[in-house]
């Protein structure tokens, strides 16, 4: 499987219905909800890679898993 930030391989984990969660070694463990995906696929968006790992560090240590919705996504992503 692959990271769906960074391209990276990285393992897929279960995760209930509305997300997709991935454990990258580069990103860290992280979620992402289908909504923003369908959008950003949709319109063929890619994260900032470096944007986005720099958000996902100061998550950790917060004690929950790091979730990424669409309105986040939009702030994220490569423009």
């Amino acid at each position: 499987m692959k990271c769906l930030i960074c391209g990276e391989p990285a393992a897929e984990i279960d995760s209930d219905g509305d997300c997709e969660e991935r454990s990258c070694a580069e990103c860290g463990h992280y979620r992402i909800t289908k909504t923003a995906l369908v959008l950003m696929k949709a319109r063929d968006l890619r994260f900032d890679v470096e944007r986005t790992r720099k958000w996902l560090a100061q998550q950790q240590g917060s004690g929950v898993i790091p979730k990424i919705d669409h309105t986040l996504a939009a702030r994220l992503i490569d423009v």
